[in-house]
C-alpha cells in the first residue's frame, strides 16, 4: 500500500475548470430609481385605467411603507358596483410587483 504514481492517474479528468469563471468583481446591481409615494400611485392609477371595467371615479391607490414599498387598491361609494373587483385587485399587484423592481420610494 501506498502512494500511486502519476502514470496511474487518468487520463480524462480536467485539470482546469471547463466552465468560465468571472474574475475581477461582480457587476454592480443598478441603482432603482426614486419616485415618491405620489408618483408611484399615479403610475399604478393610469395603467389600471386602461383596464376595461375599471371605474372612472372612486378608485384610490395608496402606496405605503418605505424601501421595501407596497400598494393598496381601495374603491370608494362614487366608483359604484365593480364587478371586475377581483381582476383590478390582480392587476393592481401585477402592476406593483413590476414597479418596485424599477423604483424606490423616495424620503420627500
Amino acid at each position: 500500500m501506498g502512494s500511486r504514481s502519476t502514470e496511474d492517474a487518468p487520463t480524462n479528468v480536467p485539470t482546469s475548470s471547463e466552465t468560465e469563471e468571472p474574475h475581477g468583481l461582480a457587476l454592480p446591481v443598478p441603482a432603482k430609481e426614486k419616485k415618491t409615494a405620489e408618483e408611484l400611485a399615479a403610475m399604478i392609477r393610469q395603467d389600471l385605467s386602461s383596464v376595461d371595467g375599471c371605474p372612472k371615479r372612486g378608485v384610490t391607490v395608496t402606496v405605503y411603507g418605505f424601501n421595501p414599498w407596497n400598494s393598496m387598491l381601495t374603491f370608494g361609494v362614487d366608483a359604484g358596483p365593480v364587478p371586475n373587483k377581483a381582476d383590478l385587485q390582480s392587476f393592481c399587484d401585477l402592476i406593483t410587483e413590476r414597479l418596485k423592481r424599477l423604483y424606490d420610494v423616495s424620503g420627500l
